[in-house]
């Protein structure tokens, strides 16, 4: 085997991990903390390894994955020249072991690595961890039981097992289980893609001010800050560096409405209308204009201009002396992170769409949705943009957030809990009275009243855009590769006008966009996979059967002909929400108790779409092997999903007839709650 070259930038060093011990020899000095990495920061590096090579797909060129960084300095001890490693010594420990372990645990032949490891990682001042690492490197997983350090003998362990778990039947599919998984193809993926950008510092730095500036005082630049500074530095003025920066800086902040971020004396009508409630400028160069002439006004003396007086259709009296606390728009949770939504506005400026047939999410060259790619897929546009097209950028950023925060389903804190599933879609805007001057508030978007803060007031048209993007949210908790919010960002982006949104348009666009999902997905056998069957199957089919309770006269509703079927659901509609259920239940259980006389199923039958449900995770540790009676008789069956609502009514009214929940009744609402997503597939809505 043959390390190649390093790849040199602006005196970086882009390394391939193969590269990294390939060459030179590290030393951690005696002022790093030991190795202490837990197994929740080793699966990560794990699973994070895998997902880049799987992303990747089956065609085209292989992409580069950068892990981190590493921060040395450079020593010389007659001809050996040492890193030393200020920056990155658990990573780089972490990947150590890895190559010790893994490479002969896939090919005992191989002995490459251990001739190539042998003291190129050096502890100073720590025999046994020294020790340990030179066992590792000579002996590799055989090595295991004679580790005497905790962290390297539990890191040796997690690596051992994620690779010995490993077969050749699944190692190239993804893996849906908990278990983490590292396959032979993750270790060639780690070697010749994975890269490590090497800082050397500058002979002569002062180490100690240097390591104690960054451990104590400093912190590490994250990600959408590097992206920020690139970005900056595109633009020529100092004025346009600075309007930028403002922007950026308010769209950062996810928790409140963008408008807070925003003076309300000299920024705000020219950003957000009269009323604060629409998006005003036409272009990046109208919208840096404002927001720059906005320094006319003196906020810390409350001195306003003639201009904003005219703008604001306000007396002076009116603009002057509001303090910023007064306001409350009202707290949220967002259901994305700055740099995730960062890369929803770049795929939106790149033109780029989505649809859930294309299983890999489009080619290579499409924009990724997940923020540890966030330079990477930067990078793609950065080299030929200019400052136009950064300030365009900044424009649709604005925008986009904007968007988000008036159109978008967040999270609201309520007196009853559950504040991570209080969902709620408000717009912002200005509210005065007699008593209060100019204070910002909150309404839902789609209210049928201008006035009204109920949310029984709302349209059915609105109701149902909460319902379906809740219903995405349940399905895809994740805050990255959230492709339904970028379906919604990008609908809104060229049907929003004037502040003004059609709720039944957009209505239908989410029932679009989930009855594409469900063809995608297939109504075949994979319907009948048990706990492998998709989450989004069941929060669809529940989508489903609360407009059969709510809205009838909706097509989708129209497709349950059962009449019992119908009263379960008319019974339970109205109290339901979507909430966080992800784990997929055995109505009857996998492996009931046989000393009760319980009988199992055959394992076509138990894992039958007509016996699963979707539950949340506790509910279902605790429910895990009850029979179905006393699943429904032992635990309150309010917030639990319509489809499981069915099913209990059922069991309920088998009560006293001498039956059960069996194989008959399983294959007959299976087949039931198949026709209706069948039929709701086969739905034209209207455009």
């Amino acid at each position: 085997m043959t390390i190649p070259s390093t790849t040199m930038d602006q005196g970086l060093d882009k390394l391939t991990v193969a590269q990294i011990f390939g060459q030179e020899t590290y030393r951690i000095p005696i002022y790093q903390r030991a190795y202490a990495w837990t197994a929740s920061e080793i699966h990560t590096l794990l699973r994070d390894i895998r997902d880049a090579r799987l992303k990747n797909g089956a065609h085209g060129p292989v992409r580069d994955y950068y892990l981190g960084s590493l921060v040395v300095n450079t020593l010389h001890n007659n001809d050996e020249t040492i890193f030393e490693v200020i920056d990155g010594q658990q990573r780089l420990t972490t990947l150590f072991i890895l190559l010790s372990i893994v490479p002969r645990l896939f090919n005992p032949e191989d002995t490459y690595w251990a001739e190539v490891l042998r003291d190129k990682l050096r502890f100073e001042g720590r025999e046994r961890s020294q020790e340990d690492l030179k066992r590792l490197a000579r002996d590799g997983a055989k090595g295991r039981g004679l580790l005497t350090t905790d962290g390297i003998t539990h890191a040796a362990e997690l690596i051992y097992t994620a690779a010995h778990r490993t077969t050749a039947d699944n190692s190239n599919t993804p893996d849906h289980s908990s278990e983490i998984i590292f396959s032979a193809e993750d270790l060639q993926y780690l070697l010749h893609n994975v890269r490590i950008v090497r800082t050397q510092l500058p002979p002569n730095t002062d180490l100690n001010h240097y390591f104690e500036v960054m451990n104590t005082r400093g912190e590490q630049l994250e990600k959408h800050e590097i992206l920020k500074a690139r970005l900056i530095e595109k633009l020529p003025s100092q004025d346009d560096q600075a309007t930028l920066s403002r922007i950026w800086d308010a769209c950062k902040h996810l928790n409140r409405h963008i408008q807070v971020q925003f003076s309300a004396t000299s920024e705000r009508a020219h950003l957000f209308g009269t009323n604060w409630n629409t998006f005003v400028p036409e272009d990046s160069e109208t919208l840096f204009a404002h927001l720059q002439d906005s320094h006319t006004t003196d906020e810390a003396t409350g001195e306003v201009s003639l201009m904003d007086i005219l703008t604001e259709d306000a007396s002076a009296d009116e603009l002057s002396l509001e303090p910023a606390g007064d306001e409350d728009a009202g707290s949220y949770g967002s259901i994305i992170d700055f740099p995730n939504f960062l890369l929803h506005v770049l795929k939106i400026k790149q033109g780029e769409r989505f649809s859930w047939d294309d299983p890999d999410h489009g080619s290579l060259q499409e924009i990724r949705l997940e923020d540890k790619y966030l330079l990477e897929e930067f990078d793609k546009v950065l080299p030929q943009a200019d400052a136009d097209w950064v300030r365009d950028f900044a424009w649709l950023l604005l925008r986009t957030r904007y968007l988000l925060d008036t159109f978008v389903i967040r999270t609201q804190p309520g007196l009853a809990g559950n504040d991570d599933e209080n969902w709620v879609i408000h717009r912002a805007h200005k509210y005065s009275s007699v008593s209060v001057k100019r204070q910002l508030s909150a309404r839902n978007t789609f209210s049928s009243s201008d006035t009204s803060h109920d949310d029984e007031d709302q349209t059915s048209s609105g109701s149902r855009v909460l319902m379906l993007q809740a219903m995405f949210q349940v399905t895809d908790t994740r805050r990255a590769s959230k492709y339904f919010l970028f379906q919604t960002l990008k609908w809104l982006h060229d049907h929003e006008a004037q502040g003004q949104v059609s709720a039944e348009g957009l209505a239908q666009q989410l029932e679009h966009s989930a009855q594409q999902r469900l063809q995608a997905l297939g109504l075949g056998d994979n319907l009948h996979q048990g706990t492998q069957v998709s989450n989004f199957i069941f929060n669809f089919l529940d989508y489903v059967l609360w407009l059969q309770g709510t809205f009838k006269e909706h097509p989708f509703a129209r497709q349950v002909d059962n009449p019992q079927v119908v009263a379960a659901i008319k019974e339970h509609a109205r109290s339901f929400s979507f909430r966080y259920r992800t784990s997929v239940e055995h109505f009857y259980p996998v492996a009931p108790d046989e000393s009760q006389q319980h009988r199992p199923l055959p394992q076509s039958d138990v894992d039958h779409f007509g016996n699963l449900c979707i539950m949340s995770r506790s509910d279902n540790s605790a429910r895990n092997n009850l029979m179905p009676r006393a699943k429904v008789a032992q635990y309150l069956s309010t917030n639990q999903s319509l489809k499981f609502q069915i099913m209990a009514e059922t069991t309920n009214q088998l009560e006293g007839t001498g039956q059960t929940w069996d194989v008959a009744h399983i294959r007959q609402h299976g087949a039931e709650m198949r026709e209706v997503l069948r039929r709701v597939v086969q739905v034209e809505l209207p455009e």
